[in-house]
């Protein structure tokens, strides 16, 4: 299969090795950055219709798989991010081919604390009203969509700016440091291993016509069982060869307040504690009940964490 992959961050950086390892032939568009191994690597705008066009005629993709993201901040995903969805599905719906999108659970809302797949979704955040602007648009468009909903993530391609339990729990106790965690580091919290989001997508790109009969499907990645972010804590100290229980901090909420008046990042964490003060459970959907995909077990996530941070 020929996929044509928009973007190259934590979760096209986790999609790779997965194609590449399924014999798929790989192109990836992206913004900037270096070449990637084994893969046909263009610059340019996943919005760039004439682009989109120009690689089509020369190359056709069999599937695309959409993970083009932006910064932190609902106003910025809403000035980037839907046109750029847009001209990705367009592309799919010209060519008669599935295109294939990672997903948050921010556009559940409060949902998220149980989130069980067919659940519409209910925003209580304005990251999550955009997300789920962004899936009503999928839902409305003739192409083929396949949304691929993922916890908060985690893994060997993690990044601090991309992954909230990376950038305060794995990084600060791999080095020996205090964690400091925006909400109650002792209520279980879903957590979604990247490999496993990427093997997912690789999945529903191959099987589209079956997991998305009438043309659009939200499918659940699959997700081990929560765990509070004091056992990741614990799990990441231990395989760093210390028996010490780790330093962790729950960050109260008037300094996330007032740090949110600059910084429009925080902002927008601060106003998503709701997914970090209660229990988060992303229950297993039709790619592991029925498909057959299972999540990583729970060593192996930590031992990939670490891995981001070294």
């Amino acid at each position: 299969m020929h996929v044509l992959l928009t973007g190259a961050g934590q979760i096209g950086s986790a999609l790779i090795p997965v194609l590449q390892a399924a014999g798929d032939r790989v192109t990836v568009l992206r913004r900037h950055g270096p070449d990637l191994p084994a893969t046909r690597t263009l610059r340019g705008d996943a919005g760039d219709r004439d682009l989109l066009r120009q690689l089509a005629a020369t190359d056709p993709p069999q599937a695309v798989l959409h993970t083009v993201h932006a910064a932190y901040d609902h106003r910025t995903w809403r000035a980037e991010l839907p046109a750029r969805e847009t001209a990705v599905m367009d592309l799919a719906g010209e060519l008669g081919i599935p295109v294939v999108f990672p997903e948050s659970v921010y556009a559940w809302g409060h949902a998220a604390q149980n989130l069980v797949e067919g659940t519409a979704p209910d925003p209580c955040s304005p990251l999550g009203a955009v997300r789920a602007e962004l899936l009503a648009a999928r839902a409305g468009h003739p192409a083929t969509t396949l949304s691929i909903v993922a916890a908060d993530l985690i893994g060997p391609t993690a990044t601090a700016a991309g992954s909230v339990a990376t950038a305060l729990v794995v990084g600060p106790v791999a080095r020996g440091r205090r964690a400091w965690f925006p909400g109650d580091p002792d209520v279980p919290h879903a957590l979604t291993h990247l490999p496993d989001l990427a093997a997912s997508m690789r999945h529903a790109a191959a099987h589209a016509t079956r997991l998305a009969p009438g043309g659009q499907a939200v499918l659940h990645a699959p997700t081990p069982t929560s765990r509070s972010l004091r056992d990741l804590a614990d799990a990441v100290a231990r395989a760093r060869g210390d028996d010490r229980p780790p330093r962790v901090t729950s960050l109260p909420t008037w300094p996330l307040a007032v740090a949110g008046m600059a910084a429009a990042s925080v902002r927008e964490l601060h106003r998503m504690r709701y997914l970090w003060t209660a229990p988060s459970h992303l229950r297993p959907g039709a790619l592991t009940q029925q498909e057959g995909l299972a999540p990583t077990p729970w060593e192996p996530v930590v031992r990939g964490a670490i891995e981001a941070v070294r």
